[in-house]
């Protein structure tokens, strides 16, 4: 029997989320037991390495990937001609960050960077390395292949990280992050086989150019809002300060980053794939919204609860660390539209509307920076997340609501449940917490508070009919099928 889109969608969101909950949770262990290794300094000179080589990456992406999984029709040839154009852009950005690295430090005002930076360099050429046939996985919702192979990097990652962190410092983050990417490449190949030829074919590239153009343009605008506000935290406040805000922000936008990387790469393939049918694309836009915000919400607001309490975990080199975590965060749960409203509009053929919404958001954002960080230090860039999502939110609402189907029928009931469960259970991981303020408290309250969302949000579906439970099983059959659901059909 011939699986539904749903289905075919469910699983791969299935194994999308073991890839992304095992990289995430491995991730989230390497981040902890590194803070409580290395300094804020660490932090921030990695900081400033990585967002230099970002800069250079996102100036010259011209959205080859996307551009493979969104076309109609891709042969052998653009595959190679991709793998070509990504390669050589690759070689080119290593040159160039390699010459301009003192340059860079002396921008961020940290010449302690220079090294760092020449050496991380070689990142985008291992990337760029890897099997160009990773993108047909994506193209065919083949994640399980796909899941392997970011476990395996993100292991090879963390446990050469960790071990070499207490006699090498921040040179452990940079040497796991290349070891990283070289078991990503070599994995690349064994679960993607594919022999790359260098092919310089201008035919092949030019339809994937003319797509990933407006992935070009994104990028670099979501580069610039990035670029501008580490460079105003380094010159401003100092590496220190770079550092706290970095951990802040990876911690505060993971549950974030995880929906926006399960969501976007399963949605974009799939809701190419259905184009002609918007009825379809818009039962899916409204399940996948559901689902994420029954995730989100409550993730984002345990971490708004506890975030005092995870300051006091990673000790006094992290002081203040806790309020910025909270500010953004509250920005996190905000922008939760947009990480199903931009898989959508790529994938439906209309890449230029998620860039109109990236204009507003960095605009609103770098002139917010501009002037809430020297007011507020910290604060006032954490701050700055708040104006540009509210705004770029309602510009991604219109756009949805002009393209698809009366897109948010049907859920103001089931989004109030979860707001309120949401907010229920991070009153007990606080409580809990409150009484226990120590690692196994820590924990505790955040099982308890996961378990009393569950069950509220399983009798506020049974008794008011909200639909959360069949529409998550409808999209997710393997897991309603392991615990006896079985979902109505519609």
């Amino acid at each position: 029997m011939k699986e539904t889109p749903l289905k075919q969608a469910g699983s791969a969101l299935v194994w999308r989320a073991v890839q992304l909950g095992g990289v995430k949770v491995i991730f989230m262990v390497r981040l902890l037991v590194l803070a409580w290794l290395l300094t804020p300094e660490d932090f921030g000179l990695m900081a400033i390495a990585v967002t230099a080589i970002g800069f250079f990456l996102n100036v010259t992406d011209i959205g080859m990937i996307p551009a493979l999984v969104q076309g109609a029709e891709v042969d052998e040839k653009r595959y190679n001609a991709a793998w070509t154009v990504n390669v050589s852009r690759a070689l080119l950005i290593t040159l160039i960050v390699i010459l301009t690295a003192p340059l860079i430090a002396q921008i961020f005002a940290e010449p302690r960077a220079v090294n760092i930076i020449r050496v991380l360099a070689m990142r985008p050429v291992l990337e760029a390395l890897a099997s160009i046939k990773v993108a047909s996985l994506t193209r065919k919702l083949q994640f399980y292949p796909l899941a392997m192979i970011k476990l395996g990097e993100g292991l090879a990652n963390i446990i050469v990280s960790i071990v070499l962190a207490p006699a090498l410092g921040v040179w452990a983050l940079v040497i796991g992050t290349l070891v990283g990417s070289m078991f990503y490449l070599l994995l690349s190949y064994l679960f993607a086989p594919h022999r790359p030829q260098l092919l310089f074919d201008s035919s092949s590239i030019q339809p994937l150019i003319k797509f990933g153009r407006w992935v070009f343009a994104t990028s670099l605008i979501i580069m610039a809002g990035n670029y501008v506000l580490k460079v105003v935290i380094s010159r401003q406040l100092g590496v220190a300060e770079l550092g706290l805000y970095t951990l802040a922000i990876q911690l505060a936008f993971l549950p974030a980053e995880i929906a926006s990387e399960i969501i976007g790469s399963v949605a974009f393939p799939l809701f190419a794939r259905l184009q002609a049918d918007i009825r379809q694309v818009t039962q899916i836009f409204r399940t996948t919204l559901i689902g994420m915000a029954a995730l989100l919400f409550p993730v984002c607001l345990l971490i708004i609860s506890l975030a005092p309490i995870l300051e006091d975990l990673l000790g006094p080199r992290w002081a203040g660390t806790g309020s910025i975590i909270r500010i953004l965060a509250f920005a996190s749960i905000i922008g939760l539209l947009g990480e199903v409203v931009v898989p959508t509009l790529t994938g439906l053929g209309q890449p230029y509307k998620v860039t109109v919404i990236e204009v507003v958001q960095s605009l609103l954002f770098i002139g917010a920076v501009w002037t809430l960080t020297p007011l507020y230090g910290l604060s006032g860039a954490a701050l700055a997340w708040l104006p540009a999502m509210i705004i770029s939110q309602c510009v991604g609402i219109v756009f949805v609501q002009r393209l698809l189907w009366r897109p948010f029928a049907g859920l103001s009931k089931p989004v109030l449940a979860i707001t309120l469960a949401s907010v229920v259970g991070a009153l007990v991981a606080l409580i809990i917490a409150g009484l226990w303020p120590n690692l196994a408290g820590f924990f505790i309250a955040n099982l308890l508070a996961v378990l009393v969302i569950a069950v509220f949000l399983w009798e506020s579906d049974r008794r008011f009919t909200l639909g959360l439970v069949n529409n998550l099983g409808r999209i997710f059959p393997q897991v309603a099928g392991f615990i006896g659901y079985r979902p109505a059909d519609g």
